[in-house]
């Protein structure tokens, strides 16, 4: 499959979604694309002297580095991080992205979270995963034949947000972890801003929803239920 992984920020997908896709990338045959909306350039709460273009840079690099290490591909909208917008052109360039990944399958942050960029970049990718195969909206890729199925990753902490599917990620999780560490800046800034980084963070959340469903670790996912996004079968891993 093709699978697109859409984030707010430069670590959303890492967090809630990464274990997933390696085991996705250890069955072999599998694209990947990791999508964000803004260029993350508010994330350096550990040292605020940081100039805005200097974060965005180094955010940028640590995103590619995960997802090189998928054999994928990151691409950046290039918002304002903490100021996503919904827009036309926020639309028309994730599905485009959507069709030139030809996306079969397509994972998103969850419509309730903690951050309104999470929430709003949600509904960006609602429309989108649609628009891409409505054969009236133009942009430089053809559109896709069908309108790929879309799942919704954990909200921040769990709250607010339960899932209905879990994947196993325990043979994974030091993989996922080992990649996590790659946001280097973002583990010292987890660390200022919520008093844990993203390690730890994920060893707590993923043990939470690990014993939800009588493993180790885990991951949370929930299906969009909204035609045409629904579509028979086990997509996940």
């Amino acid at each position: 499959m093709n699978i697109v992984s859409i984030g707010a920020h430069q670590d959303d997908i890492e967090l809630n979604c990464l274990g997933t896709l390696v085991k996705y990338q250890q069955q072999g045959g599998h694209t990947f694309t990791n999508v964000v909306i803004s260029n993350g350039d508010k994330g350096a709460q550990y040292d605020p002297r940081t100039p805005y273009a200097e974060i965005a840079r180094i955010r940028e690099g640590e995103a590619t580095a995960v997802a090189h290490g998928l054999g994928g591909r990151y691409v950046c909208m290039g918002q304002s991080d903490e100021y996503i917008r919904d827009t036309d052109e926020a639309r028309n360039w994730v599905i485009d992205v959507l069709r030139e990944a030809k996306a079969d399958l397509v994972f998103a942050p969850p419509p309730v979270d903690y951050n309104t960029d999470h929430m709003v970049t949600s509904q960006i990718a609602f429309h989108a995963v649609m628009l891409a195969a409505v054969k009236t909206i133009f942009t430089a890729h053809d559109p896709l034949p069908k309108t790929p199925p879309l799942y919704y990753m954990d909200a921040v902490t769990g709250l607010e947000w339960q899932p209905t599917h879990y994947v196993d990620i325990t043979g994974v999780f030091e993989r996922k972890c080992e990649l996590i560490r790659l946001h280097k800046s973002q583990m010292a800034n987890m660390q200022t801003s919520g008093g844990w980084d993203l390690v730890k963070y994920s060893q707590v959340v993923g043990a939470f929803r690990g014993i939800q469903c009588g493993v180790e670790y885990a991951e949370g996912f929930k299906p969009a239920l909204a035609w045409p996004r629904v579509h028979a079968g086990n997509f996940l891993p």
